[in-house]
């Protein structure tokens, strides 16, 4: 079974990466991202975005074969105001409860997209 860590040490061999560069272009540490490819930790959901922004492939790629995988929680901003609104840690264990759980995901993504290209769209005004 494929862990987040080997898909993670895959994608960045493919793309002929180090880590360090990997790190960088992810605005993360080396040390974090070390981390998770080590299997001693695992990337909160602004992370794993970022993974899956760069790598153009769907999060749930990132899941194990099973569908598991415990997301630590974090806050999106919008604009300057922080939603009320934190991503729980989640477990999917059968495969509507993945379906479902990366479809309301997909909603918070294209809200956060949203979102992004109104603030591009302000800064380019001005």
């Amino acid at each position: 079974m494929a862990t987040l860590g080997s898909k993670l040490i895959n994608l960045r061999k493919e793309h002929k990466l180090s880590q360090a560069e990997l790190a960088e272009k992810l605005n993360i540490s080396q040390n974090a991202y070390n981390k998770w490819e080590a299997d001693k930790c695992k990337p909160n959901a602004d992370n794993l975005q970022k993974i899956s922004i760069f790598y153009n492939i769907d999060i749930a790629e990132l899941l194990d074969e099973n569908g598991k995988m415990v997301v630590s929680g974090n806050s999106f901003k919008n604009g300057n105001n922080i939603i009320a609104q934190t991503i729980p840690t989640v477990n999917i264990n059968n495969s509507q409860e993945l379906i479902d759980q990366v479809l309301k995901n997909q909603q918070q993504i294209i809200q956060l997209m949203e979102n992004q290209q109104r603030l591009f769209e302000k800064i380019l005004k001005n």
